[in-house]
């Protein structure tokens, strides 16, 4: 008998201070597609069920030696108050020079200046947590 293979859909999350980047993508077609940036947790209250997320793939910024510092410390509590809101699963990703990787791409692949690479660099940088996590799946 075949098993029925279920499409779950996550949503890659950049968490940072003043900005939280997303990503979304499938376990089904493996590709990730940076989404947008918000600036509150309060603002995946519509996001979550519209684009019917089955679980989270939050980046973790360690540090350069593998250790977590303080960086670290404030992506668990946000991950924690994810949780706690929308009590979905969480998947951590290293990101590590994430931010560099989705900047060279924006700046080499697509050619975009850096005023407009700005813009979009967090969301771009979920896309890369969450390839990532696709990738390895």
């Amino acid at each position: 008998m075949n098993k029925i293979q279920v499409k779950k859909t996550f949503l890659g999350i950049d968490y940072g201070t003043c900005r939280i980047g997303l990503a979304l993508g499938s376990d089904s077609d493996r590709i990730a597609s940076a989404f947008k940036t918000i600036h509150k947790l309060s603002e995946l209250k519509d996001i979550i069920p519209a684009k019917q997320i089955d679980a989270f793939v939050v980046g973790l910024p360690l540090q350069p030696d593998g250790t977590e510092g303080e960086t670290c410390c404030k992506a668990r509590a946000f991950a924690e108050k994810l949780k706690i809101e929308f009590a979905l699963p969480i998947y951590w990703v290293d990101e590590r020079l994430t931010s560099k990787r989705a900047e060279n791409y924006l700046r080499d692949t697509l050619f975009m200046r850096p005023e407009k690479r700005k813009k979009i660099l967090d969301a771009e940088s979920a896309r890369v947590i969450l390839q990532t996590f696709l990738n390895q799946k």
